[in-house]
């Protein structure tokens, strides 16, 4: 793998937060219920059972085991100036994703496609993105909608008070991957890699992969982005309630270029890059 990233010193969440991720916390931070569901699962030691889990089913990632992948994990913590590195831990699937889990001590898991089907700027893409989750908070959240119906049936007449808690957990929960993709965007550094990841996300075949054409998809992306918004959210709110884990991949592809070409991608990567001189005395 080639080191030849910006490292982005200081970088702080906020910096590149997508608006609809902060409107959809404001929402959800003034929702009844969310701190008796954040207490149930410390109480109840949730998380730790889901580590359990995890870590007793699929393979951990060190730098003993598999450097080369644990080298791209190091390295996306150190551009996106995150001081500790997560448990990272690979499972058999080949679909392109992974996820993260855990709101104090945070693991992230890959599937066995990334690590075969992407590229070296496309893992980092999705590492990246992985580790955007962490870097902005949102895993206490994350794990609320990730055992949500654990919660309800654990609460007295929990299925009768949880339908705006859930609205607002879940909608917030998908439109955080906005976020998340602007993080693995300055992981990777590359946008045609996160055009291509998105690609293989979206259904592009193995036997066309040296085929792609980003051109085409960057086009579809645009014109998605050219609904009317007004009555897309309506639509994405309404699905949001569902149990699918992202917003549609060519939504997230359209955002994360739109925010390309609006100038701030640029701005932060070169705000951020510094180099830290050390002055003796």
């Amino acid at each position: 793998m080639n080191r030849n990233k910006k490292i982005l010193t200081g970088l702080n969440h906020e910096d590149y937060e997508h608006p609809f991720d902060k409107k959809a916390l404001a929402a959800l931070e003034k929702t009844p219920g969310l701190k008796l569901a954040g207490s149930y699962i410390t109480k109840h030691t949730i998380e730790r059972i889901y580590t359990i889990q995890y870590t007793g089913s699929n393979i951990r990632v060190t730098k003993q085991n598999y450097p080369a992948i644990y080298e791209m994990m190091e390295y996306a913590c150190q551009i996106l100036d995150i001081p500790q590195i997560p448990d990272f831990y690979l499972q058999w699937g080949y679909n392109i994703n992974g996820f993260t889990t855990g709101a104090e001590k945070p693991l992230i898991v890959l599937n066995s496609g990334v690590i075969d089907l992407c590229d070296d700027d496309e893992k980092m893409f999705i590492i990246g993105h992985e580790c955007g989750h962490i870097k902005s908070m949102h895993m206490l959240y994350h794990m609320m909608a990730q055992v949500f119906n654990i919660i309800i049936d654990a609460i007295p007449f929990g299925n009768i008070a949880a339908a705006p808690l859930q609205y607002a957990l879940y909608y917030w929960s998908r439109m955080s991957e906005f976020t998340a993709d602007r993080a693995g965007l300055l992981c990777c550094q590359n946008k045609d890699a996160a055009v291509r990841a998105f690609m293989k996300m979206a259904g592009m075949p193995v036997k066309y992969f040296t085929e792609m054409n980003n051109n085409a998809f960057i086009h579809q992306a645009q014109e998605f982005k050219q609904l009317d918004y007004e009555t897309l959210n309506k639509v994405v709110k309404f699905i949001s309630i569902m149990d699918s884990s992202h917003p549609w991949t060519v939504m997230r592809a359209a955002e994360l270029l739109n925010w390309v070409n609006g100038g701030e991608y640029n701005r932060i990567v070169v705000s951020h890059n510094r180099k830290i001189k050390i002055v003796r005395k």
